[in-house]
């Protein structure tokens, strides 16, 4: 056997690559823990907050249960109100609508005795 055949054998082929696998499994945890450090105080300062949050958040559920019970009436006159706002826009929305038409047929009657008056009938009725 020469020394290429020793080298390049399986045994020192399967070694070399455990070797690697080890270093790079070392590398990867030190490199974790690095920033494992950097990170932990971030986290607890987080984790505090969130602590904080979910204290105050059992009060605040029970404000929003008061003002839920307050809302509740105002929002059903509040619907009573938009009905009845609405029915009242339509009242005026038809009374203008009369009010247009009505003006338009008094135009009407006015251009028509205009026209009347141009033509000579109007003063054949006034004498009849």
């Amino acid at each position: 056997m020469t020394i290429l055949d020793s080298i390049l054998s399986t045994e020192v082929i399967a070694g070399i690559i455990i070797i690697g696998g080890f270093a790079m499994c070392i590398r990867s945890i030190l490199a974790f823990t690095n920033s494992a450090t950097e990170l932990r105080p971030k986290l607890t300062e987080i984790e505090r907050q969130l602590g904080n949050l979910r204290d105050g958040m059992k009060e605040r559920k029970d404000k929003v249960a008061d003002l839920n019970e307050v809302v509740s009436p105002l929002k059903d006159r509040e619907g009573r109100m938009r009905s009845y706002f609405d029915q009242m826009k339509k009242l005026e929305l038809d009374d203008q609508k009369e009010q247009m038409a009505a003006q338009a047929e008094e135009e009407s009657k006015r251009t028509r005795r205009i026209q009347r008056k141009k033509m000579g009938y109007e003063d054949e009725e006034e004498e009849v």
